[in-house]
């Protein structure tokens, strides 16, 4: 639904068979999820379609990034209107949460280092699960300082 709704150009499963296609081929896959695209609504739907699509695509490399509203663009038109509404820091945070926890691919480089994050972290999925959720707790419960906003530039 999240791909369709951001005119990303493919289903979930166009996206699957290229990714098949590209380890048939020996490419290495770099995929990137965009926490907060979902909206405040639909945050946790699209971080578990978004761990279905890790998981199925199997990538190499990982990295999340958090959505910024620009004026001017599509995205700002549909805040602005009402129509969409970017989750707090915390649910970004619970998202990329949810995103971690559900992801199975088999050796992925994993990274949140983009200066859009509010947290930037680092690890192999799945090895380092269980030790980045902890951080996420951590960072959830506030004994972890975020990246404050005036950092978040891009």
């Amino acid at each position: 639904m999240t791909l369709k709704r951001i005119a990303k150009g493919g289903t979930f499963d166009d996206h699957v068979v290229a990714a098949q296609r590209a380890h048939e081929a020996e490419m290495r896959i770099s995929a990137i999820m965009l926490l907060g695209i979902g909206g405040n609504e639909r945050s946790q739907i699209h971080a578990r379609a978004s761990a279905d699509l890790v998981t199925a695509m199997d990538p190499e490399y990982l990295a999340a990034l958090t959505l910024t509203v620009v004026p001017g663009t599509p995205q700002h038109k549909l805040e602005q209107t009402g129509r969409f509404e970017l989750p707090p820091i915390l649910d970004l945070l619970a998202e990329l949460r949810t995103l971690v926890d559900h992801s199975r691919p088999s050796n992925a480089l994993f990274r949140t280092n983009h200066a859009s994050n509010y947290l930037p972290l680092a690890g192999r999925l799945p090895a380092d699960r269980e030790r980045i959720v902890a951080l996420l707790d951590e960072a959830l419960a506030g004994r972890i300082h975020l990246r404050p906003e005036w950092m978040r530039g891009l």
